[in-house]
């Protein structure tokens, strides 16, 4: 899968910084934002995807393609997901 800008929009924790970190060691750039700097992130940072955790918007802009966090998290269904656009 080539390189992507995604912008991974949860709160913090251990799930999230593991994922986060398996992105970028899988070569994509990263970025992290909690709810009230998702959309002002989205627009400086014009990801290809944004993956976003339980409870989140999805409306944070128009652009990027969605793909929802449900928990327990499956880092293969994330990878599948994120090739598939």
């Amino acid at each position: 899968m080539a390189p992507r800008r995604i912008l991974f929009v949860d709160q913090a924790g251990p799930v999230r910084d593991a994922l986060v970190r398996a992105l970028t060691t899988g070569g994509h750039d990263v970025r992290v934002a909690d709810t009230p700097e998702a959309a002002e992130r989205e627009n400086d940072f014009a990801p290809d995807a944004v993956v976003y955790g339980e409870g989140f918007s999805r409306s944070v802009g128009p652009e990027a393609q969605r793909i929802a966090l449900q928990r327990p998290v499956n880092m293969e269904e994330l990878r599948r997901a994120l090739r598939e656009s």
